[in-house]
């Protein structure tokens, strides 16, 4: 038969499949996208594997091993196109292809359910007996369920049907139930009298007694299993303060383990709430102190008039921290939402450094009740955190949340130590760096400098131009290797020291070779790699030598671009007493040179080679007469997106003096 998207009518309610040796279905009847919900349009050409319930091989393995067995009537579990699954009764019959042995599948949609009773009766049984029922697949997935253990669960029966039964139940130790589980489906074995303690998603406890029994085949083969439950209500007070206790100590590890990875307060506020919501409060809203977060000893601070609540006592004002605000990396100065007036119950558990009780007015049909807590640390408190959920905390509760509160004090404490860190390396590399290029008539310049991804730290790039005599005009680039304080520090140096040396008149190879052998009394510089080229405005000779450092790119007025080479030599900074050398090239006069960084042409998996990094460059340069402010963003859109370092770019227009 041949291959094709199309689709055939169904004939007496056969739902019809073909799929050829290659595992791809090639025939896809209108009755078996009843059966299934899978369109033609959308099956047609796929691979079989795709229908098949739980971990398969691929297609042609699984046509390969049917047409050897000799088909036959089977019943297997498939995968329906909402996602779900349903057993299917159905015959494979291997049919000859031209590419080889194919598989004809036929199932007779209408004939699905076994008529071995009245399905009415067996439903009303199942649905309304008082004792929980439930169905398990080998992969311990809930094929049935009744509303009885549904209601036990605390959960929708749709919840449970093909979830695992241990993404369902919240217990105290969940790989020791699913080893005890597994005996019945893996040995056959039948367990009684089973007593369970588990948690509801609203977090109340509960405790049941069941019994779980395989389920075999007509060829007695385990196939699943079966359990009935009871509920005990209170009468296993042990069990559901064991489930209590497990729950707490579940839920401050994986809380610590959560703060740990958060380096700045909004993702430690989003990690904070991604584990306790849902599973132990509905809400949980974070709100850090404006105090906290400023520290600043400038009296002026201290003395603005802050919002008034509503008894007309001053307030104090708190940036509330969201999930949304904890999205990704930012600067820290903008990493925190404006602050506002908090809230009375928040600003009246700062102000008493205590847990405030009160009741949440909203529309929600159940009433939630809500417990403010001080976020203390070293003394003083940085804000305060509120969790609500229906029905309110008990006194375990509150322990906990205290637990938790202290957890996140000292998590928010750590990263604003870190914010303050960031922000004065930040302004250390801003005063480093020159706040504006010199005008130059025949050197125009423009830059971009583009931080990390992570945006965690300042890095060690810079960029100069420097206005020299004769006209000429000296240009460097630089890259300290590292991020921080240090790098800020060693960068300045290396800048400022570049900067001396070419006003005295040195040339690039020289300039380099005696900025290598600098010394640091405090012998803490750490090595850079840096490109040094004067350009003569006058004869349009320019002089280059690098450092471990990218080449330049050259791009002439007629659109040719080339790479200007030159011996790179180590690294700044090595200790190698390398002795750099200078070439010479011949400039037409509107000429670009771009200067730049290695993170403009690399990214965390490669870095690209010379030929990649000047096709990537050179594509963002369409015209030399573009304003250079345009060709810079230009260069700096087609960096590799990826990329884990700072980016600068320098762009000069080289003329003639006129």
């Amino acid at each position: 038969m041949p291959g094709g998207r199309r689709t055939v009518g169904g004939d007496d309610g056969l739902a019809i499949a073909l799929v050829d040796p290659a595992g791809r279905i090639s025939l896809w009847s209108s009755e078996a996208e009843a059966l299934t919900g899978h369109p033609a349009t959308e099956i047609v050409g796929c691979d079989l594997a795709v229908l098949v319930d739980g971990p398969a091989a691929d297609g042609r393995t699984l046509v390969d091993r049917l047409v050897r067995a000799g088909g036959g009537v089977r019943t297997d579990w498939m995968r329906c196109f909402d996602g779900r699954s349903r057993s299917v009764r159905w015959r494979a019959v291997p049919v000859p292809l031209e590419a080889g042995a194919g598989l004809l599948a036929v199932a007779v949609h209408g004939a699905q359910e076994t008529d071995w009773c009245d399905p009415e009766a067996t439903g009303l049984l199942l649905r309304s007996s008082p004792i929980g029922l439930a169905v398990l697949d080998r992969d311990l997935r809930y094929r049935f369920i009744n509303d009885a253990l549904a209601r036990l669960n605390g959960l929708p029966v749709e919840a449970h049907l093909g979830r695992s039964i241990l993404d369902v139940l919240d217990l105290p130790d969940p790989r020791a139930y699913e080893a005890m589980v597994r005996r019945v489906t893996d040995a056959g074995e039948t367990i009684d009298n089973l007593h369970v303690a588990a948690i509801r998603p609203d977090g109340t406890p509960y405790a049941a007694v069941g019994t779980l029994f395989p389920l075999r085949d007509a060829d007695g083969n385990v196939v699943g299993q079966a359990g009935v439950v009871h509920d005990l209500g209170g009468t296993r007070a042990e069990l559901l303060d064991t489930a209590r206790h497990q729950r707490r100590l579940d839920l401050l590890s994986r809380i610590s383990a959560g703060l740990s990875q958060g380096l700045d307060v909004a993702s430690v506020a989003s990690r904070l709430l991604a584990v306790c919501t849902p599973a132990f409060a509905s809400t949980v809203t974070v709100d850090l102190l404006e105090e906290a977060v400023q520290r600043d000893p400038d009296p002026r601070m201290r003395t603005r008039p802050q919002e008034r609540g509503a008894d007309g006592a001053a307030g104090p004002r708190v940036h509330p921290l969201s999930a949304a605000a904890g999205s990704g990396p930012a600067a820290p100065e903008r990493d925190l939402p404006q602050a506002r007036a908090a809230s009375a119950p928040v600003g009246e558990c700062i102000r008493s450094a205590d847990a405030v009780h009160f009741r949440v007015d909203d529309d929600r049909e159940q009433p939630h009740h809500a417990i403010a807590l001080p976020l203390p640390a070293a003394g003083h408190v940085l804000g305060a955190i509120t969790f609500s959920r229906p029905g309110g905390f008990d006194a375990d509760d509150v322990l906990t949340l205290r637990d938790i509160a202290a957890r996140a004090a000292m998590a928010l404490d750590n990263a604003l130590l870190y914010r303050r860190e960031r922000l004065a390396t930040l302004v250390l590399q801003r005063r480093l760096l020159p706040a504006r290029l010199p005008d130059i008539p025949w050197a125009e310049s423009a830059y971009r400098y583009f931080p990390a991804q992570d945006g965690t730290l300042a890095g060690g790039d810079w960029y100069d131009t420097v206005r020299l005599p004769g006209g000429r005009v000296g240009l460097t680039v630089g890259d300290v290797m590292g991020h921080g304080l240090a790098a800020a520090a060693a960068m300045g140096r290396y800048r400022s020291s570049a900067r001396a040396l070419l006003a005295v008149g040195l040339e690039p190879g020289q300039l380099l070779t005696r900025l290598d052998g600098l010394e640091d009394e405090a012998d803490n510089d750490l090595p850079a790699t840096c490109v040094c080229a004067v350009h003569d405005g006058a004869t349009g000779d320019l002089r280059l030598a690098l450092a471990g450092h990218p080449p330049p790119l050259l791009v002439r007025p007629d659109g040719s671009a080339d790479i200007l080479a030159a011996d790179p030599g180590p690294p700044l900074g090595m200790g190698l007493d390398h002795v750099y050398e200078s070439v010479r090239y011949a400039v037409p006069s509107g000429s670009l040179l771009v200067l730049y960084t290695d993170g403009m042409i690399e990214d965390r998996s490669s870095f690209l080679d010379l030929d990649q990094g000047i096709a990537m460059l050179r594509r963002a340069v369409h015209n030399t007469e573009t304003p250079l402010d345009e060709i810079c963003d230009a260069l700096i859109a087609v960096r590799p997106a990826d990329s884990a370092d700072d980016a600068t770019v320098l762009v000069t227009r080289l003329t003639r003096l006129s």
